[in-house]
């Protein structure tokens, strides 16, 4: 028999529609996400559990919602955004419809608390299916809305059947709000696990594009940013296009899919994508991805937002034409590069210094624990621990960041062939005073003293730019942590010249954590109010540096680098590990071994002397002069 045709439900039509905006628990929060920006806040934070099923929060401080607006808050197409059809020809906000809270009211169990500005308490409601739950009842609250949606899907187990583990969800969580943050000026966000004090995510307000992208998908990305600017075309609707591209020696196989924002919505635009897909390819080698971040702002007129139910696509006049545009610039741009060439050159140039090690070549993969590395922390931790520190050295990459192609190249113009072919073909014989840092090595017939300490400040510092971004890691495991903190509270107690607040060192060299991981193998974990040493570099291979200079070493680098710029931030960087690693004179029992075995064997492979050396090298005897001597008696 024929079915007879009816009108469906109000509450399955409800949940159909819900269906088609909520998919997963990250459409949600992009609902959200763009409510909250709309409503002009500066600040907003998320709470997950269980990949956002069992619980999403979002706090904003947003401009809030009136009391009055309440009873018909989760009503399906009611909105502050529209007034008549013709304003979508207009539309300048994220949301529009009306639908993301029904929708969500539908499939979830949702509470909304929020304040206006001008109201003397927050209100809190309670709603489902739509519909407000009682009445708005007032609480304390500060100006702004949270949204808690708690068991998302409770009500369509078979989308929640579909959906898999909270990790991933989580992951999807993360991705969104990443890309909202680097696109989003003068907003900080925040994400982390309900009852975890930490972040998984934060980034703030005022950073700029390039230091958003470093904090969310990291250094290795952030060092390789092109800023791009499409020229405005008003014949075409193109009023603005501009971003951050990768370069062309930015090698990944991790493909993140590149992020585009139209007029300040973000969108899949799958021809874009592939064309700029198609571009890098001769770029790149094969299989491996760019990142591309554009933000494009076409006239209003020309774009058609009410295309997709989750507004994920858009249309828009002139597509093709706006499209080979970008595609057109971002071409010039690429092709005006040539960093491989000019690597190369450099390489050649310093192939000798430069070679990579025998045992980074071999590549090893396994931990290794070595009892030469046994060591304790020295009397500034109130601890009898002993420490033992694991070595891991990682696969060599090839480095082409420019400031560092530079820093090499100023080196290669200040060596002493003289000098370097000397420290070559020396002998050392041995050490002559550890408290002045003086020893002794032959080269030919002569006998020179030498400031053992400057020549291996400068080793050091070589090896740093020849091993930057290939440092192998020296683990330090202790029951004890070693904070930051702790070192910093030492220096700060013999300083009496005005210094900056530790908690603002504390957050500087947190904030920067990422690179120092990235490029020098130093791991911070823990907060950046209290931030633990997890690792440091392996700069010679067998050789520790001493624990007790880390308190200056932590101190200098949070005061006496210049983070504002990269070339002199790198170099400072760099500088100030020379200076952690040079022979302590409280190591004089062990000096000479260390010297012996592990410092001058180094120095006659790798070290190429710099004419400033020839200040720390003293001739004290040769055969020749000798022999005259001897002739006189």
């Amino acid at each position: 028999m024929t079915s007879r045709i009816k009108a469906l439900d109000i509450d399955v039509v409800n949940k159909i529609a819900a269906g088609e905006i909520i998919v997963a628990p990250e459409n949600a929060l992009k609902e959200l996400l763009e409510n909250a920006i709309d409503a002009k806040s500066t600040s907003i934070d998320i709470i997950i559990q269980d990949g956002g099923l069992k619980l999403l929060q979002m706090t904003d401080n947003g401009v809030g919602i009136y009391k009055e607006d309440l009873p018909i808050l989760c009503e399906r197409f009611t909105t502050s955004k529209l007034s008549t059809f013709e304003d979508l020809n207009s539309i300048g906000t994220y949301g529009f419809r009306g639908e993301a809270l029904a929708s969500i009211s539908h499939i979830s169990r949702l509470t909304v608390t929020t304040k206006t500005k001008d109201s003397a308490c927050a209100y809190r409601a309670i709603y489902q299916e739509g519909r407000m739950v009682g009445e708005p009842k007032p609480v304390a609250g500060k100006d702004g809305t949270q949204i808690l949606i708690e068991d998302l899907f409770y009500n369509v187990p078979s989308r929640l059947r579909s959906l898999k583990g909270g990790n991933e969800q989580l992951s999807k969580i993360l991705d969104v709000v990443a890309r909202y943050a680097i696109n989003t000026d003068g907003v900080a966000f925040s994400v982390k696990k309900a009852g975890d004090t930490l972040n998984l995510l934060a980034v703030r307000a005022n950073n700029s594009t390039k230091d958003k992208v470093r904090t969310v998908f990291g250094s290795a990305v952030a060092s390789e940013l092109l800023p791009i600017a499409v020229e405005k075309s008003e014949e075409i609707g193109l009023l603005s296009c501009e971003g951050q591209i990768t370069n062309t020696s930015y090698y990944s196989k991790k493909s993140v899919s590149p992020i585009f924002f139209i007029n300040g919505r973000l969108v899949s635009c799958d021809p874009l994508k592939r064309m700029i897909t198609q571009l890098y390819s001769s770029f790149l080698p094969k299989g491996h991805k760019p990142f591309v971040y554009l933000r494009i702002d076409i006239k209003r007129e020309n774009l058609d937002v009410n295309v997709h139910p989750t507004k994920r696509e858009v249309r828009f006049l002139f597509e093709d034409e706006i499209f080979q545009v970008i595609f057109q610039s971002i071409q010039a741009k690429l092709g005006s590069l040539d960093h491989s060439r000019k690597f190369v050159t450099t390489q050649s140039v310093l192939k000798h210094q430069y070679a990579p090690q025998e045992e980074i070549t071999k590549k090893p993969q396994t931990l290794l624990r070595t009892d030469d590395l046994q060591s304790k922390i020295t009397a500034f931790i109130n601890t009898t621990n002993t420490e033992s520190f694991g070595t891991i050295v990682k696969d060599r990459v090839t480095v082409k960041l420019s400031s560092i192609l530079e820093l090499r190249q100023q080196l290669e113009n200040k060596v002493s062939e003289d000098l370097t072919n000397m420290f070559a073909k020396h002998t050392y014989v041995g050490l002559v005073d550890p408290n002045r840092r003086l020893c002794c090595i032959q080269y030919d017939v002569k006998l020179f003293l030498v400031d053992y300490a400057s020549i291996s400040y400068e080793l050091i510092y070589q090896i740093g730019l020849s091993d930057f971004n290939n440092f192998g890691t020296l683990y330090l495991e202790s029951e004890k942590p070693i904070t930051i903190r702790e070192l910093l509270e030492i220096v700060y107690e013999s300083i009496d010249t005005s210094v900056p607040p530790i908690d603002d060192v504390l957050e500087a060299l947190f904030e920067m954590k990422d690179m120092l991981l990235e490029y020098f193998s130093i791991e911070l974990q823990g907060t950046e109010k209290d931030p633990i040493l997890r690792s440091l570099p392996i700069v010679i291979k067998g050789y520790t540096p001493s624990i007790g200079k880390l308190p200056l070493f932590w101190y200098r680098l949070g005061t006496k680098v210049d983070w504002s710029s990269e070339k002199e931030c790198l170099d400072g960087i760099l500088r100030q590990i020379a200076l952690l690693y040079v022979p302590e004179v409280s190591e004089a029992e062990g000096i000479e071994k260390i010297l012996e075995d592990l410092i001058f064997p180094t120095i006659k492979s790798r070290l190429l002397a710099v004419d400033s050396l020839s200040k720390s090298v003293v001739e004290i005897a040769n055969l020749p002069g000798l022999y005259k001597v001897f002739e006189r008696c």
